[in-house]
């Protein structure tokens, strides 16, 4: 069991220092153009990007990647995830955004996969097969029994 947390990995894969984890981290895991208006949200509403530091702060100690999920729900009803702003216009941390990142840190073996994948389970049916419920096209081939 890996006992290294996200925040040390993060900056060691970086290069940075941990004092610059908090700012590349909410870089790279806020909405584009959330990142393009930041600095002038922090100087007309200051406490607005509260929620982002806490649920950057918490991923910093996860120690596996299974633990993330918790840590996203505490982020969806933190009491300062709320507004017009953050819920409509998304000037906020995308969860998808960080969840894609604490995989990549953590278990960097399965960087490369098909990461619009990479949070379900494989389905149960091929496409071709989607009309016939519990049967192949083999089976359908051949008829009754």
């Amino acid at each position: 069991m890996n006992e290294t947390t996200f925040g040390a990995l993060y900056c060691a894969q970086r290069k940075i220092d941990s004092k610059d984890y908090e700012k590349a981290v909410l870089n790279e895991t806020l909405y584009p153009h959330a990142k393009l208006v930041a600095p002038i949200i922090r100087l007309l509403w200051p406490r607005h990007f509260v929620a982002d530091h806490d649920f950057v702060q918490s991923v910093a100690r996860l120690r596996r990647f299974r633990e993330f999920f918790n840590e996203s729900e505490d982020y969806a009803h933190h009491p300062e995830n709320t507004g017009f702003s953050r819920v409509t216009l998304n000037l906020r941390v995308s969860s998808r955004r960080m969840r894609r990142l604490v995989r990549e840190v953590l278990h960097p073996e399965l960087t490369g996969l098909d990461p619009a994948d990479d949070h379900s389970a494989a389905p149960f049916q091929n496409k071709k097969d989607e009309g016939l419920p519990g049967a192949s096209k083999a089976d359908s081939a051949t008829g009754p029994a």
